[in-house]
């Protein structure tokens, strides 16, 4: 399998320290606040990515780290933590505003059907394990303490620029990073932040930094320490979004190889923006959609896969209400077309035809998504076999290897083409009593049924041939 690699600014094949495992981290939320729809891209992107490594014969060993704690509102090293933040917007505490929206985000991944990570791994609960970090790195001769924090000195580490090929002066003007004047360079980074003097935050720890002043991690050291214990000193991949390049994954970088001397991933993938209205979707913009507010309005979790996956993860996505709707009319013919598995129809002559054609399909397909997770390609892909089934229907000969097909669409996309059939008992009795009432003649009968058929959640199309189709409405 080939990504597109940020180390090396090409598509490179994924070569596994130890296969058939692939060590795969992904940064994960910081929360204070509810998920939006840029950030459901991200995550679903990255699960898509771990159902093609398991289905192209690879075991997968995943971790998504929760930033409960450290993560400031700069993305850098100044303004408060926004833990502490969303606790004085919510009236709570930061510890339970991060246990709802962990829960809230946890629920998301449920619903948008993301395979459950091997470890969820909280900020707060490996606190130790930063605070040996730190340690290591300070006994290294990497970081200095001033009146904030212990901070990691950038100009320690040689390249420290070149991951995100960063104009270090640029970034000082432009704010990415802090300015701080007892800071040796503006690009050198918190690894531990000291709890502000007469205060007591509701999220701080003891450590042998600062003299006996509380603290606790920077954002940039929580995902170092978590990779490393449970994944190793080198990661095969590490995902997350396109803006955490220029900060938080070359800050990663420098302070993984001080501290271990090796490279702290081979493979780095990560998923562009999502605009909305022409705008990026931001929390801090306000123009972010909720999950809840999407399925509210009567769009399912494989319509909402399906909109994410029309779009490459490497290209600036658009959300829209219009695209949406598009997906679910998409998916809607894609279901019914895959409803015909559970209705075997009379053999034809067309059937070998027909097998071919799924066949090639199911290659095509493959090899897209082993390039680069060409997801945009495989929709089409489907799209282009799908009036193939349609327009012949399926005798038995054919159900097995289309249902296999339609499987394996739904294992590596995370959408349930199957999810129709069979027909339950009740409905089925109806669409016989149906079928003698057309071959009596007697439509009002037969509009009759048709509509308590609709009424049981199944659409019916009547061929010209004769023969009647159902599908999930």
């Amino acid at each position: 399998m080939k990504l597109y690699n940020t180390l090396t600014r090409q598509i490179d094949q994924i070569t596994p320290l130890q296969p058939p495992l692939v060590t795969v981290y992904t940064c994960g939320p910081t929360v204070y606040d509810y998920a939006h729809i840029g950030h459901w891209f991200n995550y679903v992107r990255m699960d898509t990515l771990i159902r093609v490594l398991q289905a192209t014969g690879h075991k997968t060993k995943w971790v998504m780290n929760i930033t409960d704690v450290g993560h400031l509102v700069s993305d850098a090293d100044d303004g408060e933590d926004k833990l502490e933040k969303g606790a004085r917007r919510e009236g709570k505490t930061a510890w339970q505003v991060a246990e709802f929206f962990t829960e809230d985000f946890m629920s998301g991944m449920k619903s948008l059907n993301l395979l459950t990570p091997d470890f969820i791994t909280k900020a707060t609960d490996h606190i130790p394990e930063q605070i040996a970090l730190v340690q290591t790195l300070t006994e290294k001769g990497y970081t200095y303490q001033i009146d904030d924090g212990i901070y990691y000195d950038t100009s320690k580490f040689e390249g420290y620029a070149s991951f995100a090929a960063l104009d270090l002066t640029e970034q000082q003007a432009s704010g990415r990073v802090a300015v701080n004047s007892q800071k040796r360079n503006a690009s050198d980074f918190a690894v531990w932040k000291f709890s502000p003097a007469g205060s007591q935050r509701d999220m701080e720890w003891d450590s042998s930094f600062g003299q006996g002043r509380k603290g606790f991690p920077g954002w940039h050291i929580e995902c170092s320490a978590m990779s490393m214990k449970y994944l190793g000193e080198t990661l095969d991949i590490h995902t997350g979004g396109i803006d955490h390049i220029p900060v938080h994954h070359t800050n990663e970088i420098a302070q993984s190889e001080a501290a271990t001397g090796k490279r702290f991933a081979n493979h780095w993938m990560h998923g562009n923006h999502v605009t909305v209205n022409g705008e990026k979707v931001s929390k801090s913009l306000g123009n972010g959609v909720r999950l809840q507010e999407i399925m509210e309005r009567g769009y399912t979790a494989d319509a909402i896969r399906l909109n994410i996956l029309e779009s490459h993860y490497r290209s600036q996505s658009k959300f829209s209400w219009e695209s949406l709707e598009a997906s679910k009319n998409r998916l809607q013919h894609w279901l019914a077309v895959a409803a015909l598995v559970w209705q075997p129809q009379n053999q034809t002559l067309a059937d070998d035809a027909v097998a071919s054609e799924v066949s090639w399909a199911a290659e095509d397909i493959a090899s897209s998504l082993a390039n680069d997770l060409n997801t945009p390609e495989v929709l089409s892909r489907i799209d282009k076999l799908l009036p193939v089934i349609e327009n012949n229907l399926l005798s038995e000969q054919l159900i097995a290897p289309c249902k296999a097909f339609f499987e394996y669409v739904s294992r590596v996309l995370g959408i349930d083409l199957l999810a129709a059939g069979p027909l339950p008992k009740e409905v089925s009795v109806l669409l016989e009593k149906r079928s003698q009432a057309r071959l009596d003649k007697d439509w009002s009968a037969s509009d009759t049924i048709r509509a308590d058929i609709e009424a049981l959640g199944y659409g019916l199309n009547d061929l010209p041939s004769g023969t009647t189709v159902w599908h999930r409405l």
